[in-house]
């Protein structure tokens, strides 16, 4: 009995001592959850007060409460786990969140960094020498600095500096513009050298059916000024602006129609050959000219440069590819369009040269036919055929070069009166200029010494409509 008694006893201690030691065990888990929680909690406050965004805070204390063991140090809740595989992962979480409110924060202080360095570049001539080497400062600080609040703090110091250094710069640029619209407004003639050379572009403007923009407006107003005795310097400044963009307009013009002849007379060259593609090339050129005629501004008129260039680039690789084979007969030949006003000259079938030409004008036409060049004069006189004062009638006239095709007085021969640049389609027509022939094939001075040296006697001359 007293041995059952004596058992009894130590079982109950031991399970006194079991529940003792459980229970310290739950306890100290209880009391170092508590401790390390208590920890990151100081932390993120820490983190929050130093920048880190609440957004960043908020889920990781979700967390904490919604994972962390329930029930005081007697909970059973402590027996099984202390907590401690969520603190690690909320530890871990926690300096990630500040990483990466740090990474997020130098961005955007590097950004603003970044900025001002550009602005240095770029307007190193109105910045203040202090300026300039506040770069190599504020690049050391961006190093340095070790918490979000203090980069976010860089980034907006940086930010309103930039923004007061533009403004400056804007302000100086602006008074300099000034200084330069007012000497170049002066090296104009004043007020009054500019309504001259406003009256001048106008009146190219409306020959050539442009759009004059501003400018009318502009000249009313200068004038109106100068009528009143008031401050001009502003109105100048506005008209010389203006007819900066109206001459502009102006060489815009004047170089698309010097480049729209050149891309005819390729055109009516290819239509004079046969080449493939010709028809299509004649309607390119058209279209063009048509569009230039209408274009009155710049809108309208710049295309039209990159459509001339590839027009002239498809007719030339035409022309390249397409020089021989042409039926025309053997040996040298010259044909001569005279609707097209083209002059081609074949050797076995392969285009040698070609050239615009001027042939006979209303009433003393060009005739048609199958030729050949029956005798060469160098030099050789005209003598009219007609009297005086009839409208056959002309003086006496010497030229260098004459090639007789037909005994009815049709020669090929230079024209040194007529201009290098009015031969080709339209100058058959050019009888107040009296630049047409009476009949005659008028070729380029510049080109008729090579063309009377190439052609031999009995040499083929084809002319057709």
């Amino acid at each position: 009995m007293r041995f059952r008694r004596a058992a009894s006893a130590i079982l109950l201690a031991a399970v006194v001592a079991g529940v003792a030691a459980a229970a310290l065990i739950a306890e100290q888990r209880s009391a170092s959850f508590a401790a390390r929680a208590g920890q990151l909690q100081r932390t993120w406050a820490h983190d929050l007060a130093v920048g880190v965004p609440a957004s960043g805070i908020a889920p990781l204390r979700a967390e904490l409460g919604a994972e962390s063991p329930r029930g005081g140090w007697w909970s059973p809740a402590w027996w099984t786990t202390d907590g401690s595989s969520l603190l690690a992962r909320l530890d871990r979480d926690t300096a990630s969140v500040y990483a990466s409110a740090m990474s997020a924060a130098r961005g955007r202080a590097a950004t603003a960094l970044a900025a001002w360095q550009g602005e240095v570049s770029t307007e190193r001539a109105w910045l203040a020498p202090a300026q300039i080497a506040a770069v190599t400062r504020w690049s050391a600080d961006l190093r340095t600095a070790t918490t979000p609040a203090r980069l976010d703090s860089l980034a907006a110091s940086w930010q309103g500096r930039l923004a007061l250094a533009r403004t400056t710069v804007l302000s100086a640029q602006r008074e300099a513009q000034q200084r330069q619209l007012a000497a170049a407004v002066a090296a104009a003639g004043g007020p009054s050298g500019l309504l001259a050379t406003a009256g001048q572009d106008l009146s190219r403007a409306q020959a050539d059916n442009l759009d004059p923009g501003e400018v009318p407006t502009l000249v009313g107003q200068l004038q109106g000024q100068i009528a009143r005795g008031a401050a001009t310097a502003q109105a100048a400044g506005a008209l010389y602006g203006g007819l900066q963009q109206l001459d502009q307009l102006l060489a815009l013009n004047d170089q698309l129609n010097g480049e729209i002849r050149p891309l005819e007379l390729l055109a009516d060259q290819a239509a004079a050959e046969g080449t493939p593609g010709a028809a299509g090339f004649l309607a390119g050129y058209a279209a063009i000219h048509t569009a230039f005629l209408a274009g009155r501004d710049d809108a309208a008129l710049a295309p039209l440069q990159e459509r001339v260039t590839t027009l002239q680039s498809q007719i030339q690789s035409a022309l390249a590819a397409d020089r021989c084979g042409h039926d025309v007969g053997g040996g040298k030949v010259i044909t001569v369009s005279i609707s097209l006003e083209e002059m081609v000259m074949y050797d076995g079938g392969c285009v040698v040269n070609a050239t615009p030409v001027t042939t006979g004008r209303p009433g003393f036409p060009t005739l048609p036919g199958s030729f050949h060049v029956m005798a060469k004069f160098s030099p050789f006189q005209f003598i009219s055929s007609y009297p005086y004062g009839s409208p056959g009638w002309y003086p006496p006239t010497w030229v260098q070069w004459a090639m007789l095709y037909d005994y009815g007085g049709y020669f090929i021969h230079n024209a040194w009166w007529e201009a290098q640049d009015a031969f080709g389609p339209g100058s058959q027509d050019e009888v107040a200029q009296d630049y047409a022939s009476h009949g005659c094939v008028h070729v380029p001075t510049a080109l008729m010494p090579w063309l009377y040296g190439w052609t031999p006697i009995g040499a083929a001359v084809i002319i057709s409509d």
